[in-house]
């Protein structure tokens, strides 16, 4: 049985004081230009520190979205994107990640692989086009870290032995807009550590977004994704 590591406000700051190691080797991989059929996504990100015998502090994870229906379009295998928390993946403070063109949704924020907080009432959606870069601006990891906890003792369910997601009154994903100095910092961070990558860059638009829910393989337990996706419930007037 898995039990989730609670924080308090009094330990933030020493989870904050981690140092973030900038793999410039990987980063140099990654090379999206003009004529690329994927995109890059950048997002600024806090490396908190993961759990014992953890490798990764939180992910963020997105999904291909139908904004039509209000449905998410990526399953357990393919159309999804995660950004990883481990201190070897952050490059001067941000994450990257290639994803294909389309239109992504928020999906869930996620801590020791099973607890997760649902974005499904309140998400952001945007899009990306083949051959750019999109600064998705600053994310409060920290904030939904503690929001997660939080609700995990509240709820009692600070143990499992199967995955406990949340739903209901989950804040939405927690991103400051970007502005020119942080596009700026974007640019030069690429320069020097992603110099293969020539795609112009821009920040997200964001739009209001919902989607329904799933269930693990056997549609015994209700999960952020998964299996049988649907279309975002009707709001009670």
């Amino acid at each position: 049985m898995r039990k989730i590591r609670m924080i308090s406000a009094v330990l933030a700051a020493v989870m904050l004081a981690m140092p973030v190691v900038a793999p410039a080797k990987d980063a140099a991989r990654i090379a999206v230009t003009p004529a690329s059929k994927e995109a890059l996504l950048v997002i600024k990100a806090p490396a908190l520190r993961p759990a014992p015998t953890f490798k990764t502090a939180y992910r963020l994870g997105l999904s291909v979205y139908d904004a039509e229906n209000q449905s998410m379009k990526g399953g357990p295998w393919g159309g999804k994107a995660v950004f990883e928390a481990q201190p070897k993946k952050f490059v001067d403070g941000y994450l990257l990640l290639t994803v294909k063109p389309g239109t992504w949704v928020f999906q869930d924020f996620s801590q020791q692989d099973r607890w997760a907080l649902c974005f499904q009432d309140g998400s952001r959606q945007f899009d990306v086009a083949a051959g750019e870069v999109v600064y998705l601006g600053e994310f409060d990891a920290l904030a939904h870290a503690i929001e997660l906890q939080r609700i995990a003792v509240m709820t009692l369910r600070t143990s499992t032995t199967g995955f406990e997601h949340f739903f209901e009154n989950v804040t939405p994903p927690r991103l400051t807009p970007a502005g020119e100095a942080d596009l700026d910092a974007v640019r030069a961070m690429l320069t020097a550590r992603s110099p293969g990558t020539t795609a112009p860059l821009r920040a997200a638009s964001y739009t209001p977004a919902r989607f329904g829910t799933g269930s693990d393989l056997f549609g015994l337990s209700r999960v952020c994704g998964g299996y049988y996706t649907g279309k975002a419930k009707q709001k009670a007037e």
